[in-house]
């Protein structure tokens, strides 16, 4: 009887230890073939992100003509034309590149100063130029740039000519116009808009000066406001341009880089329908990184 319960023990080892032997056998074929899965996703999202699409993907900014066939005025070269939507999507990625595959110079933005209201104070927020500087207020505007002590420099309150005229930078971009859409004359938004260009050609005489149209607020906002609306904006940014072209400054189309195929500002790149958020704000500086990258490609 104990010889039998002996054999008995014996063959039951046996099968446990085989068990165990095929066991620890099919978990180490599946840990080989998780590894080599782990590896080749890896390898996969490295590629994805190397050739991904971008964070502008989708956004168009067509290529518009010249906008000045005169020599300029002192303060710039007119523009030459804006960026191509492939330069753009990959500027929004955080490649300075153009059209043409050429990157804009590194620095690029260093010596340049962005000039506006709390749209570009909003963009500063989520700054992607690379060290630019911002003049820019709440409720800034293309005369109270002249009085408004909004801009500190040095510990001190200045306004924006004053404080352009404490340093110089090379080049400079300003976008005014949403709050001056409730004056009672276009006409006198661009006569200021002018004087404005005139003071800062003055102070930065070798700056390049680039002017930015209008950006769009949302269809909702538009449809409910007789004073902030897209139709306004629209017929603004065409006298924006008009003015760009006979100052000899480069006019700056970044409402595309915004806006929907209706020309509004989406419903999902803003709270309030007027200010934009980050996702928003990092196109607007991809267009800015893309127009930057087609110049240099074209002047080199």
């Amino acid at each position: 009887m104990q010889v039998y319960r002996r054999k008995r023990r014996v063959r039951l080892f046996i099968r446990r230890t085989i068990v165990c032997v095929v066991l620890a056998g099919i978990l180490y074929i599946v840990g080989l073939g998780a590894a080599a899965s782990i590896r080749k996703i890896n390898s996969l999202l490295q590629q994805s992100g190397q050739t991904g699409p971008s964070e502008t993907e989708g956004v168009s900014i067509p290529v518009s003509g010249p906008v000045s066939s005169k020599k300029p005025e002192s303060g710039g070269k007119a523009s030459s034309g804006m960026p191509s939507a492939e330069s753009s999507r990959a500027a929004g990625s955080g490649q300075q590149s153009s059209a043409a595959g050429e990157s804009a110079p590194a620095g690029y933005f260093r010596d340049a100063v962005l000039i506006g209201d709390s749209r570009t104070e909003g963009l500063r927020n989520y700054d992607g130029l690379d060290g630019a500087t911002y003049y820019a207020a709440k409720g800034l505007m293309v005369n109270t740039a002249f009085t408004k002590p909004a801009i500190v420099v040095g510990g001190k309150k200045l306004t924006v000519v004053q404080a352009l005229q404490k340093k110089r930078f090379g080049k400079v971009y300003i976008m005014f116009g949403i709050n001056e859409l409730g004056w009672s004359s276009s006409a006198a938004f661009i006569s200021n808009y002018g004087k404005l260009i005139d003071a800062i050609k003055q102070s930065q005489p070798k700056a390049e000066i680039f002017v930015q149209s209008i950006l769009p607020v949302s269809e909702k906002k538009s449809s409910s406001d007789k004073i902030y609306n897209n139709q306004k904006i629209a017929s603004c940014n065409k006298q924006i341009q008009e003015m760009a072209k006979n100052k000899g400054v480069h006019y700056l189309a970044v409402d595309t880089a915004v806006s929907d195929p209706n020309g509004n500002l989406p419903a999902d790149a803003s709270t309030d329908g007027v200010h934009l958020n980050k996702e928003y704000c990092k196109k607007w500086c991809g267009y800015l990184i893309a127009s930057a990258g087609e110049r240099n490609w074209k002047e080199t």
